[in-house]
């Protein structure tokens, strides 16, 4: 049915898969040796205070890791 949340995400999943949307960083191009300064560079984001949720360099790092 439309109000399920699974059939919304497999919507949304078929709409990124139709477009070309990477599914991991690696498939975006990212290298495993940019994933440091990635994290560093979020980590001193302008942006990074607004979060809802305090995040260290390292636990930016293990996310970056997870969808690589």
């Amino acid at each position: 049915s439309f109000s399920s949340f699974a059939y919304w995400v497999d919507v949304i999943q078929k709409l990124a898969d139709d477009v070309g949307i990477p599914k991991s960083l690696s498939e975006a191009g990212v290298k495993r040796e940019d994933i440091p300064f990635l994290a560093e560079s979020a980590f001193n984001d302008a942006c990074t205070p607004g979060n809802p949720r305090d995040a260290s360099k390292e636990e930016i790092i293990a996310i970056y890791e997870s969808i690589f």
